[in-house]
């Protein structure tokens, strides 16, 4: 019998709880056990509004602590992790990332005994992973070493392809690269063709510097400037909070603060277009649930689902965000929601749960 041992970092996770439920219920001949550190990150705390006890996941799961992931004791957790390999006795091993005190060990003892490990990748590679410094050319070595470690690799798309490359991952490693998210569930209030009440770009993700909040300020001084009929919502919370609030006073931008998951799709439905201007983003999640409500994305270079979910000029726009001209011009254009919502299909949890389970269940 196959025996999967995942290694996750939070419990209140609606992206990865749908995964791991499909796993769950599609595996066969298999146990599968999902090991989680912690509930939350930091800054979703507030947002968890269940009880731990009688939540109705799916999917069998051990909770390490009940604190946050950031106040979580990294030492403390690799034991743990340790403790449920010879427990559990897996034959398949799926690492959350890389950046874990305990990722090393595990692989250490996983190859020792013959155990498969598979690593998802959220990362790709920006200017902070080039190895121009001392420190980043010490943090490659010890990145490459730790893949080389790796049975295969779940990817996040072309631009968290590259990142593996970059670290001399072999392409026939990666046993798959999509994402997706939970559409049954987002979409319980129905999935209805519903034309914009009123003009205007959603931004929904955390107020913090990666998310360069700086460009949605440029986007809506363009939009006073130019007397546009168009406004900016914002949703989210974050270190930037207090700074963003002060800076958006005289302009054309609505802030709305923390809204919860289920209710998101209401936003989603009315907007012209989902706006993610981000330095740096793994994928960006929330350019899933867009799609998947015929809403086109436009994003920078640096998000994850550039060229892969967003096809420019097809599914949303992949531009330079300080190009409030070409936003303009493709947001005049039109585009086609039916096109939007077909492209969205391909990245299903299905899919992606079939292609898991194959690595997973593997005898190779």
């Amino acid at each position: 019998m196959n025996r999967i041992l995942v290694f996750h970092n939070q419990l209140w996770s609606q992206y990865k709880s749908c995964i791991f439920e499909g796993l769950h219920k599609q595996v066969e001949n298999s146990e599968l056990l999902v090991i989680q550190t912690s509930i939350s990150e930091e800054i979703r705390k507030d947002l968890v509004n269940f009880d731990v006890h009688s939540y109705p996941y799916q999917y069998p799961f051990h909770l390490l602590n009940n604190k946050t992931l950031e106040s979580s004791n990294s030492f403390s957790t690799a034991l743990s992790w340790i403790y449920w390999i010879f427990k559990f006795k897996p034959t398949a091993i799926n690492l959350t990332g890389y950046s874990e005190l305990g990722t090393l060990p595990v692989l250490l003892i996983s190859r020792l005994f013959g155990i498969k490990t598979y690593m998802t990748n959220e990362s790709v590679l920006g200017f902070q992973h080039q190895p121009t410094t001392c420190l980043n050319r010490i943090k490659k070595v010890y990145k490459t070493f730790l893949f080389s470690m790796t049975t295969g690799f779940f990817s996040y798309g072309i631009n968290s392809n590259t990142f593996l490359f970059f670290h001399g991952v072999p392409k026939q490693k990666i046993k798959l690269f999509l994402n997706a998210f939970d559409k049954s569930k987002f979409l319980s209030a129905g999935n209805k063709e519903v034309e914009p009440m009123e003009k205007y770009i959603l931004f929904v993700g955390r107020l913090s510097p990666e998310k360069n909040l700086d460009a949605l300020i440029t986007l809506a001084k363009y939009i006073k400037s130019q007397q546009l009929n168009y406004h900016l919502i914002v949703v989210g919370d974050g270190p930037l909070k207090s700074s963003f609030i002060k800076q958006i006073s005289d302009l054309p931008i609505q802030y709305k603060g923390s809204v919860a998951w289920e209710q998101l799709a209401e936003l989603y439905r009315h907007a012209a277009a989902l706006y993610l201007p981000s330095i740096i983003e793994p994928w960006g999640m929330v350019a899933n649930e867009a799609q998947e409500l015929g809403i086109p994305v436009i994003c920078s270079e640096a998000c994850g689902c550039a060229h892969d979910l967003i096809i420019s000029t097809y599914s949303g726009l992949v531009c330079d965000e300080n190009n409030c001209e070409e936003i303009f011009e493709y947001l005049n254009k039109g585009f086609s929601s039916d096109f939007i919502r077909k492209n969205a299909r391909i990245f299903s949890v299905e899919k992606l749960v079939d292609q898991m389970q194959i690595a997973l269940e593997s005898h190779g």
